[in-house]
């Protein structure tokens, strides 16, 4: 699945959303999920994310009826950027997608 879309969604954070998103597609490389990975600041820009098939939140904004995708919120990663429980729920749920 070569057009999987990630989208970061975060607020004030906007240089650590870029280096979460970063950090997140290297993750995803090395562990063989080639996925495209995008940001979209809500900081007083109000529009829907981007289409993706993941969105991952720094923090609360969208829900998963109002992205049709799966939403995961991220907030840890702010802190720590390989927090252990995150990671594996943003693996599991690509993962899962990627079966699909």
């Amino acid at each position: 699945m070569h057009n999987y879309k990630v989208c970061v969604i975060g607020g004030w954070c906007g240089n650590r959303m870029i280096i979460v998103a970063e950090h997140l597609e290297e993750l995803f490389d090395r562990a063989g999920f080639p996925c495209r990975v995008t940001t979209h600041s809500v900081w007083e820009n109000y529009n829907q994310p981007p289409k993706a098939n993941l969105i991952l939140q720094l923090l609360p904004a969208f829900t998963e009826s109002e992205t049709n995708c799966p939403v995961i919120t991220i907030k840890p990663l702010l802190i720590d950027l390989d927090h252990y429980a995150t990671i594996e729920k943003i693996l599991k749920q690509v993962q899962a997608d990627y079966i699909m």
